[in-house]
């Protein structure tokens, strides 16, 4: 992966009692929530003529797709481990530009915090850290150890390619640093906080734009070795296992044309460089596409797993259900053929199974 920009650190100001730098403001207009009406799910057997099935067949499998890429909106499935904001390819898939903005950020949020959390020279102050972004703009970090606060603020940041424009700010941010005292011995560090995002990402090339606008809470927890420092020292290397949960009652995010919405979301992600990524937890998610303009209820039944760098799951399976009828539609995902199978039942049980689909993973995200 090809980082368009590395943040470098430069320590700018430090706000004491008074008479420090300036701290820059940025905001996105507020996104349109999307209908949050439950969404029925029918059979094509429920179908009074073949157009009618076909159509049925089509928002089925549609309401799957849109269920499991919510799963990226939320960011569950981190794209690297460069510890700026801005570290994502030059021309990302939209799903990756998805992905960034949720958890992915939450991560890269709560390692700048640790930093300066674990640091003696921090305590009690208010640092102020601006830095130029790649070809404009500018990019602040404001950490307040005095009242446990962070924020984050992009002003037009034009990372080469990629503009990141407003706010992430923490409240209540605790910290906790274990470190190891030798090359190779182990770390762990665990940063938690409610954060708020408001924040927007253009791509210039292909074009795309998405906003993404929530509060929650999160815990992330960071292990791995510790390395030399090149001075006789040790410092924490770059994390081999993480985790990120996620909890709150909303979760926003527009592309310019429809919005979508995680509603009461409990999500977690483990991400270890040997085993893969794991994903669990449940959330309500609502659409504003044509397609689905209503909500179902997503739960993860068998955890998600990513193989080390796979861009899709090798095993998992997600359950839809809705409070508009008793139907369910059930995705599961398999390292070898069929990968992605979906199949409609007429219960929520699942105990009476109607239709099945076997969709290549291309013709399943194109559905989203």
């Amino acid at each position: 992966m090809t980082a368009i920009a590395v943040l470098a650190a430069g320590l700018i100001g430090c706000g004491g009692g008074g008479g420090g730098p300036d701290i820059p403001t940025a905001s996105n207009p507020p996104i349109t929530p999307p209908p949050t009406g439950a969404v029925a799910i029918a059979t094509e057997a429920s179908a009074p003529d073949v157009p009618t099935a076909t159509a049925i067949a089509t928002k089925n499998k549609t309401i799957a797709a849109a269920a499991f890429q919510a799963l990226d909106g939320a960011g569950l499935q981190t794209i690297g481990n460069a510890t700026g904001v801005v570290g994502l390819e030059a021309t990302p898939a939209v799903t990756e530009t998805r992905r960034l903005t949720v958890a992915e950020i939450v991560r890269r949020h709560a390692e700048k915090i640790k930093d300066y959390k674990g640091s003696a020279s921090f305590t009690g102050a208010q640092i102020v850290q601006t830095i130029p972004c790649f070809v404009s703009g500018t990019d602040t970090f404001v950490f307040d150890d005095v009242n446990g606060n962070s924020s984050e603020i992009f002003v037009n940041c034009d990372e080469g390619g990629v503009i990141f424009h407003g706010t992430i700010s923490s409240t209540g941010v605790s910290a906790n640093v274990t470190l190891g005292s030798t090359v190779s011995s182990p770390y762990n560090i665990s940063v938690a906080a409610t954060i708020t995002i408001d924040l927007s990402i253009v791509v210039t090339s292909p074009a795309e734009v998405l906003v993404s606008q929530g509060s929650f809470s999160f815990g992330v927890a960071f292990s791995g070795t510790m390395e030399s420092d090149g001075a006789g020292g040790v410092v924490p290397g770059f994390p081999t296992h993480t985790e990120t949960h996620i909890t709150g009652p909303s979760l926003l995010a527009s592309d310019g044309v429809n919005s979508e919405q995680l509603l009461n979301f409990d999500l977690t992600s483990v991400d270890d460089d040997t085993a893969g990524t794991t994903l669990t937890g449940h959330f309500t998610y609502a659409n504003s596409a044509g397609a689905i303009n209503g909500a179902v209820t997503v739960n993860i039944t068998t955890p998600i797993h990513y193989a080390p760098g796979a861009l899709h799951p090798t095993a998992g399976v997600i359950e839809i259900t809705t409070t508009a009828s008793q139907g369910m539609i059930k995705v599961t995902f398999a390292s070898v053929a069929p990968l992605v199978t979906v199949q409609v039942y007429s219960d929520t049980a699942g105990t009476t199974l109607a239709d099945t689909y076997t969709p290549t993973w291309t013709e399943f995200e194109a559905l989203s």
